[in-house]
């Protein structure tokens, strides 16, 4: 007599909290086998996700602010717990961390990973670059997922597309292993009394195209903050044709949005400067990548960190923000802030 037994079912990925608004947030997981799965909310909600392997499931009617905890479970057994916050919508006590350049999977990587993790963000932004070094389906449990797990299940996750992202089938990938807002490739968000305007820097920019057009339409009106990021820095050789196209297309715009910070990659270091029109960009490419294998100086008059792998830390407590790079040790290697300005629109 043959016995048949069930495979047991194991989370593949994640659980990853994505697209998270004041009401609303995304949970995404893998099981193997296929499997039916639920997740159980902290305010005794039940999502349930029929038989698959891909699990993506949306959480609606959050309060603005609230901190909410989750258990995932399949076949019958506990599989993960997590936390994440709902989005502030007004002026509120926030942190995120900022990171590009990590994605190979290695010791540096999750040495960052544990850096960040020890500030306990509410989101981590990412300046591309996620999935060394081809953008492969298949490399981005070792690039991503299994690095990223820990922070992942505590922080909301905001990419943007890197050069390596893209290398093979486009960023194909990336975009079905995230949720994200809008095109995906290129989505605005709000957290409390900051906007986010999140590009992809290897698609072109120019104003006939369907990104020129997200770029120049909507911009955040009425946030105290004004953010954006992308991959490529606009003033480095390393950016090669792109540079150019983003001085051209995405500088002015910035510019004329009034965002206050730019977060870039790309350049394996830490630098910040505010080469014109009083926007302070930060190029932080040190998430894992191998250190030194790119040029110098990628913004002009640049206060470069070179040779350490760190991140971003941004603290905003009504209308001040404070920036830290750290490196993984700990130490602090830069520390400057920022003070909402007044604007007419």
């Amino acid at each position: 007599m043959l016995e048949v037994v069930a495979a047991a079912i194991a989370l593949a990925r994640g659980p990853v909290v994505e697209s998270v608004t004041p009401r609303g947030a995304t949970v995404s997981f893998i099981t193997r086998p296929a499997s039916t799965a639920r997740v159980d909310l902290s305010d005794g909600r039940v999502l349930q996700s029929p038989r698959r392997q891909v699990h993506v499931l949306r959480v609606g009617a959050l309060v603005p602010g609230r901190r909410y905890t989750y258990r995932v479970a399949a076949g019958g057994r506990e599989l993960a717990r997590g936390r994440f916050r709902a989005a502030p919508d007004g002026a509120d006590r926030f942190s995120f961390a900022v990171v590009g350049d990590y994605g190979n999977g290695s010791q540096h990587e999750r040495d960052v990973v544990a850096l960040m993790r020890g500030w306990r963000p509410d989101f981590v932004l990412t300046t591309g670059d996620n999935n060394y070094p081809l953008g492969l389906a298949e490399h981005m449990d070792r690039t991503i997922f299994t690095p990223y797990r820990p922070l992942m299940r505590e922080a909301a996750f905001f990419p943007s597309l890197g050069n390596h992202d893209v290398y093979l089938h486009r960023g194909a990938p990336y975009l079905e292993a995230f949720h994200l807002p809008g095109a995906e490739r290129w989505y605005r968000f709000r957290w409390g009394q900051a906007a986010f305007t999140v590009l992809d820097s290897t698609t072109s920019t120019a104003a006939s195209t369907a990104q020129g057009r997200f770029l120049r339409a909507a911009l955040p009106l009425g946030a105290c903050f004004r953010f954006a990021a992308w991959h490529h820095p606009p003033w480095s050789a390393h950016s090669e044709g792109i540079a150019p196209m983003l001085r051209r297309n995405v500088v002015p715009a910035v510019a004329a949005a009034r965002v206050d910070v730019v977060f870039v990659g790309h350049v394996h270091s830490y630098e910040r400067s505010v080469p014109q029109a009083g926007v302070t960009y930060v190029s932080v490419g040190t998430g894992g990548a191998e250190i030194g294998r790119v040029g110098d100086s990628s913004i002009p008059f640049a206060r470069a960190v070179r040779g350490t792998y760190g991140a971003l830390r941004v603290d905003v407590d009504g209308r001040g923000a404070r920036f830290r790079f750290y490196a993984v040790r700990g130490r602090v290697l830069d520390d400057w802030t920022r003070t909402c300005p007044a604007r007419t629109r």
